[in-house]
């Protein structure tokens, strides 16, 4: 079979490359022996690439030893990283060379003098399989690319929102922003097109991008498509301003070419949350499928980190079709649906590994019990050996999942990464465990440092949309949950959604590989909010005026610290025996946000079932005593210094927000503050 990664060594020089979708990740390592305070000083990593056929170039850095340069190619300013997400410009579909050189300070100041290097080339992996094929948006509108590219215009028409404006003059921007994910979406809705013999079916949540709902028109208008819309409140019902959902001129549109027998509108419990087109034969036989976290919306392809998935195969197919047919002819109610064997648990896609597709299974909700979907998910979390990377959405919908997040973030011997969408703002997991919540959803609008420039923050809504979970994906059993699912015990149990489990090293690196380039995007933003002025960014080097003394790349040198086990991990280098990290979990910033339901956008969790300090990962016997000590009127936030431990921090506001919970039950009923106001 096909390598997953491809690696060389050299003097004590370490790489391994990861291929993605685009996307391709590269990590260094070198032995302890090959650096040293005197003359093996690291200054970091040059990077050269070369297309087959072409001339190498070298890759440039944003960063650099001195002021004014935009852009300094990483020979003369190297990368301080010992990971690196590179983004080929001309895409990767064939293979590519990289040499990557370790360079050393030459002294005091920032001279260099070349050490090891190594030449590795990597073949792309991204259709590996024949008849299964992951895609991504780039979902980096908020980005110092958009800002070099586009100069941060907008994605659509200035007025009130519609559901038929002209694309065209968007068109180059919704090339770049949508990437991949636009790419296989349109071609499959091309292809369902052009074989006009071809039935559709059309799940959708939020429906707004123009040229989606004209496709969906014209077959509609050919009468060989069915549709089902969401209808909850935030897509039927004007929003606090009055505003009414574009939602419901689409549904007005589709209903008009398809005819009203031909469409459903209806929410299950509380979400139709599926974002799904099934291809049919003339026979109504399922074909392939699409499916995944982006809603056929301007903000789902143009705007939001998310991922679809191709699959060429009528079995697989044929389970979304089979769901479908139940949720139309019971007019999308959710008994019926968790009445039938669809909804029982994983259904197998593919039992191994094969050429065609990979090993996974799916399952299809709602369920009568979230354990069956997310029980699978939470044993393989709490049993990761390695790594857990994730991106998963607002912890009020509860179950196993986030407990299981927050547990593996304690683990010292497993590197944890991620982000959690809340109603209070974008909370990002350090590699440490911590976790904070950025509220102005991570772009860069003050204090930006030079060379960076103001950004765009793509208006009001989530950013980061995906939903999905990579268990060890550099080990011998990798595991990926994705789909649509917000992985939260209520959403599973009320909404219709989608949950794959793909257990399959090449997929594991895509995701892994968008995990890493989406966290280590918002973790520098988060940085960047307690920046207190916009003083130029620079390398280190020794001697440097008001720099730390201690050398950059110490820290991936000390035990103790997490930079360590992360040079380790990526580059595929043995832990040093009885290895743990100092980790510093601090959960209270989304116990705060799960005190409190939010009142609308990406509320699509469902209605909380626990209380926060219910799900918490850590069992505290005790936690009933301290909730009777705390006023209730007193904020769980203020109540956890950061100078205090973990441990201590994660009791206090878990306690409270249970008691809040507690006393927000007895007031309203869960049913009623489960109901949304808002959109994602």
């Amino acid at each position: 079979m096909q390598a997953t990664k491809f690696s060389a060594d050299s003097a004590g020089l370490h790489v391994v490359i990861y291929p993605g979708d685009n996307k391709i990740l590269i990590a260094m390592s070198l032995d302890d022996s090959a650096v040293n305070d005197t003359d093996k000083n690291l200054a970091g990593f040059a990077i050269w690439r070369a297309y087959d056929g072409k001339p190498e170039t070298v890759l440039p850095n944003r960063i650099s030893f001195a002021k004014g340069a935009e852009w300094t190619d990483s020979d003369k300013a190297p990368f301080q990283k010992f990971r690196w997400v590179e983004v080929p410009e001309n895409g990767f579909a064939a293979p590519i060379t990289y040499r990557v050189r370790a360079l050393y300070f030459a002294g005091q100041g920032f001279a260099t003098k070349a050490g090891p290097e190594v030449t590795v080339k990597v073949d792309p992996v991204k259709q590996l399989h024949s008849n299964f094929r992951p895609a991504f948006t780039r979902g980096y509108i908020a980005s110092q690319a958009y800002t070099d590219k586009f100069q941060n215009k907008d994605i659509r028409p200035a007025g009130p929102k519609k559901p038929d404006f002209d694309t065209k003059p968007f068109e180059a921007q919704y090339q770049w922003l949508g990437a991949d994910a636009r790419v296989a979406l349109f071609d499959f809705i091309a292809d369902c097109e052009k074989d006009t013999t071809a039935k559709v079916n059309v799940f959708a949540y939020d429906l707004d991008e123009p040229d989606v709902i004209a496709a969906i028109c014209r077959m509609g208008k050919q009468g060989r498509l069915r549709a089902i819309l969401d209808d909850a409140p935030l897509h039927s019902k004007p929003g606090k301003s009055g505003t009414m959902p574009i939602e419901i001129d689409a549904a007005k549109m589709i209903i008009a070419a398809a005819g009203a027998g031909n469409v459903r509108q209806g929410h299950f419990n509380r979400y139709q949350h599926n974002k799904v087109f099934i291809k049919r034969d003339s026979a109504g036989n399922a074909q392939r499928v699409i499916f995944g976290s982006m809603n056929f919306s301007v903000r789902g392809i143009y705007v939001q980190a998310n991922n679809v998935v191709v699959v060429d195969d009528p079995n697989v197919a044929g389970m979304f079709a089979k769901a479908f047919d139940d949720a139309f002819q019971n007019n999308v109610k959710a008994g019926p649906f968790q009445a039938d064997p669809i909804s029982k648990g994983y259904m197998v896609g593919s039992a191994t590994d094969t050429a065609a597709l990979p090993k996974f299974s799916l399952a299809l909700s709602p369920h009568k019990d979230s354990s069956v979907s997310l029980g699978p998910m939470s044993d393989r979390i709490r049993k990761a050996a390695s790594s857990v990377l994730f991106a998963v959405m607002e912890p009020t919908g509860q179950g196993p999942v986030l407990a299981s997040l927050r547990q593996i973030a304690a683990v010292p011997t497993v590197f944890s990464y991620g982000t959690v969408e809340t109603n209070k703002g974008l909370a990002v997991q350090s590699p440490d465990g911590e976790m904070g919540i950025m509220t102005s959803f991570a772009a860069l609008t003050k204090n930006v440092p030079e060379p960076f420039k103001k950004e765009t923050d793509g208006g009001m809504g989530m950013h980061i949309h995906d939903k999905f979970v990579v268990v060890d994906f550099n080990g011998a059993n990798p595991a990926v949950f994705t789909g649509s699912s917000n992985l939260a015990a209520g959403g599973e149990e009320a909404n219709g959604d989608s949950l794959a489990m793909i257990e399959d090293a090449a997929i594991a690196n895509m995701y892994a590989i968008e995990a890493l380039a989406t966290f280590d995007h918002f973790h520098f933003r988060k940085v960047m909010q307690t920046a207190k002025s916009n003083d130029a960014l620079g390398l280190w080097y020794p001697g440097k005026p008001n720099a730390p003394p201690t050398a950059w790349w110490k820290s991936y040198y000390d035990p103790k610290n997490i930079h360590m086990r992360d040079r380790l991990l990526f580059a595929v280098q043995p832990m040093p025996p009885g290895l743990t990290t100092t980790k510093n979990v601090d959960w209270s910033a989304v116990d705060a946000a799960a005190a409190k339901p939010p009142a609308g956008k990406g509320a699509a969790t469902g209605a909380p079932k626990t209380s926060p300090s219910k799900s918490s990962a850590t069992k505290q016997p005790a936690k009933k005593k301290p909730a009777k000590k705390k006023p209730a009127k007193k904020s769980p936030a203020k109540k956890s210094p950061a100078k205090k431990s973990p441990a201590k921090k994660s009791k206090k506001p878990a306690a409270k927000a249970a008691k809040k919970k507690k006393g927000a039950k007895k007031k309203a009923p869960a049913k009623k503050t489960a109901k949304p106001r808002g959109k994602k």
